[in-house]
């Protein structure tokens, strides 16, 4: 697979994800669909927050955890896997405060999968 990331990349890592996709045509369908939920979930959990509905936070929480480890650094994997476990047993508004900290490592992620598939 000649699928890699030439340049530095800070909270994107396809070492998970290349265990999933046998070539470069589905890697890029992986990362289409990573890009497509991450901003989903991210709006979802903001629209969430907003309307102070903590099922919709956790469904959101719950899917983003799900692919995280696939794409992102381990340290940002993390940081959501806790935060979807934490959402549980604390007050949105805890969780709201979390997530607004991660929130720009996101944000950072979404660019830097959109950069990647921008070079295809």
């Amino acid at each position: 697979m000649n699928t890699h990331f030439p340049t530095p990349s800070t909270w994107l890592d396809l070492s998970g994800a290349k265990e999933f996709a046998c070539d470069d045509v589905q890697m890029r369908e992986l990362m289409a669909t990573f890009e497509v939920s991450l901003n989903q979930e991210i709006a979802n959990i903001k629209a969430g927050l907003a309307a102070k509905d903590p099922l919709k936070v956790e469904h959101s929480l719950h899917a983003l955890k799900g692919f995280m480890s696939l794409f992102a650094a381990p340290a940002l994997a993390q940081s959501v896997i806790d935060l979807y476990q934490d959402n549980r047993n604390q007050s949105l508004m805890t969780t709201k405060s979390t997530f607004e900290t991660i929130l720009p490592n996101l944000e950072a992620l979404l660019t830097e999968v959109r950069a990647w598939s921008s070079r295809l």
